[in-house]
C-alpha cells in the first residue's frame, strides 16, 4: 500500500485563496510531503471540472483537491462522475480536513487494490492464467 508521504496530489485553487493555504496545511498535517504537491491556479470556480480532467490527464497525481471560496455548487454535482472518469479521488473544500483524510484513504485503498490485481495477474492468488 502506498504511505499517505508518497501520494502526489494536485490542488486546483484562485490565485491567492485562503482555500489553497488551508488545503496545503491539511495536507501535510496529513502527512503529504510538498513536493508532492503541485498546485494549479484558475481564473474561476467554472474552470475546477476541466482542471481536474488536465490533471488526470496530463500529470502523474494520485488524486485532485479542489480548494476554492465558493462557487463548488456548480462543480460538486459532478464530482461522482469525474471521480469515475477519471479514475481518481476527488476531495473538496466543502467538506474540508475531512474530505482531505478521505480522498487520502482512496488513494491508498485504490493502491492496495491495483497490487493485488497485479499480484493475482501474475499467478500469485486466487486467480491463475492458463
Amino acid at each position: 500500500m502506498i504511505a499517505i508521504s508518497d501520494i502526489k496530489v494536485g490542488v486546483i485553487a484562485l490565485e491567492g485563496s485562503k482555500h489553497e493555504f488551508e488545503a496545503l496545511q491539511g495536507l501535510a498535517l496529513c502527512g503529504v510531503k510538498r513536493e508532492n504537491i503541485e498546485v494549479k491556479h484558475i481564473p474561476s470556480a467554472s474552470k475546477a471540472a476541466l482542471m481536474t480532467l488536465f490533471f488526470a490527464e496530463y500529470t502523474e497525481v494520485d488524486c485532485v483537491y479542489i480548494a476554492l471560496p465558493e462557487g463548488l455548487e456548480e462543480v460538486r454535482e459532478r464530482l461522482a462522475e469525474l471521480e469515475l472518469q477519471c479514475r481518481m479521488p476527488i476531495g473538496t473544500s466543502l467538506r474540508g480536513f475531512e474530505d482531505i483524510g478521505d480522498m487520502l484513504r482512496m488513494v491508498q485503498l485504490q493502491s492496495e487494490m491495483v497490487a493485488k490485481a497485479d499480484m493475482e495477474m501474475r499467478g500469485g492468488g486466487n486467480f491463475r492464467l492458463n
